[in-house]
C-alpha cells in the first residue's frame, strides 16, 4: 500500500472533536468530489475507507444511505479498486441542501459555505475531508508534495484563498481539465499534514528528512575522502615516476643517505600516506619530515630535467 493510502486510512480512523467538526469534514470531502451541485452528488476514490466513513457520515448525519459502486482496472502488474459513490435521490439532496452556499449572499461566490464553520477546529477537518477525497501526498523518500485536484477552477482558488488566510503557503496550476493546489516542500507539507490531523504521515517526513540529510553528509565525507584519497595517490605515483627516472640516470645513489631511505621507502609502498611513511621510517620521522625529504628528491628531480 502507498504512503499516501496508509495516510488517509490514518485520517479515516481519527475521531471527531465535535458534532460540527463531523459535518465540516462531510463537507469537504463531498464538495472535493467529481460533482456536488442540487442535481447531483458523485465522487470516485481509490480509498476504500474513504468511501466508507463518507457513508457512514451521511447516514449517521442525515439518515442518508447513499449508493457505493466498485470497479476494478489493471494498474502496472497489480489491480486498482475504484469507489464510485453517489447521491442522487431527490429527496436526500434536499437534506443536504445545508451544504450549499446562500446564493443571495456574497460568499456564494467563494463556492465554500463558511457558515457551517461553527467553531476553530471547523476548518480542519473540512481540509481533512478535502484531502481524502481529492488529496494526494508524495512519498517522503521520493519528494515533499502535497496536492489537492478538483474539476472546477472556481473551487481550487476558493480553497488556495482560504489555505493562504490560515498561513499556509499554497501554489495553483492547471492541468488539462483539472485545477491544482499544492503545497511543496518539507515544512510546508509537514504543516499541511499536521493541520489535518496526519501526525504519523507528518513524522515520516521529518525522519526522510534527517535520513536523507545524513546520507548527504556521509555521501559529501565519502566523496572528499575518495577525492583525498585520489590526490594522495596521484602524488604518490608522480614521485614515484620522479624516484625512478633519478634512478635510471645514476643519480640515486648520490643522494643524501637521508633522501635514499625516504625515496625508497615511498618506492615500496605506493599506496601508503605520508603519515604511514612516517612510521615507517627508523627511528620514525614526522610527516612534515617526509614532505620536506619527497620536496627535495622533487627538486633533485627538476634539476636532472633542466641539464637534459
Amino acid at each position: 500500500m502507498s504512503f499516501c493510502q496508509d495516510t488517509k486510512n490514518d485520517l479515516c480512523a481519527l475521531p471527531y472533536k465535535n458534532k460540527c467538526c463531523r459535518l465540516a469534514l462531510l463537507y469537504g470531502a463531498l464538495l472535493s468530489g467529481n460533482t456536488f451541485c442540487a442535481e447531483k452528488i458523485r465522487l470516485v476514490t481509490e480509498n476504500a475507507r474513504t468511501g466508507e466513513l463518507i457513508l457512514h457520515l451521511l447516514r449517521d448525519i442525515y439518515g442518508i444511505k447513499g449508493n457505493i459502486y466498485i470497479s476494478e482496472k489493471k494498474s502496472g502488474e497489480g489491480k486498482v479498486h475504484s469507489y464510485k459513490l453517489t447521491v442522487s435521490a431527490r429527496e436526500d439532496l434536499k437534506k443536504l441542501s445545508e451544504l450549499y452556499p446562500d446564493v443571495r449572499s456574497d460568499e456564494s461566490r467563494e463556492i465554500i459555505n463558511r457558515a457551517l464553520f461553527s467553531c476553530a477546529d471547523c476548518k480542519r477537518y473540512f481540509f481533512r475531508g478535502a484531502f481524502l477525497t481529492a488529496g494526494t501526498v508524495t512519498d517522503p523518500m521520493s519528494g515533499y508534495r502535497v496536492e489537492l485536484t478538483f474539476s472546477r477552477e472556481s473551487l481550487a482558488c476558493a480553497i488556495l484563498e482560504l489555505l493562504e488566510e490560515l498561513g499556509f503557503s499554497p501554489k495553483f496550476a492547471v492541468r488539462k481539465t483539472s485545477a491544482v493546489v499544492y503545497m511543496k516542500e518539507s515544512e510546508n507539507t509537514e504543516d499541511f499534514l499536521t493541520f489535518i490531523g496526519a501526525s504519523q504521515a507528518s513524522l515520516a517526513i521529518m525522519n526522510a528528512k534527517i535520513y536523507k540529510d545524513i546520507r548527504n553528509a556521509q555521501n559529501r565525507l565519502s566523496n572528499c575522502d575518495a577525492a583525498n584519497i585520489n590526490r594522495m595517490t596521484g602524488s604518490a605515483q608522480e614521485h614515484i615516476r620522479m624516484i625512478r627516472t633519478l634512478e635510471r640516470a645514476g643519480m640515486l645513489e648520490f643522494l643524501p643517505e637521508d633522501l635514499r631511505v625516504t625515496a625508497e621507502l615511498r618506492r615500496e609502498n605506493p599506496e601508503a600516506s605520508l603519515a604511514v611513511l612516517a612510521e615507517l621510517h627508523i627511528p620514525p620521522i614526522t610527516k612534515s619530515g617526509v614532505h620536506h625529504r619527497l620536496a627535495r628528491i622533487e627538486q633533485c628531480y627538476e634539476e636532472l630535467k633542466n641539464k637534459s
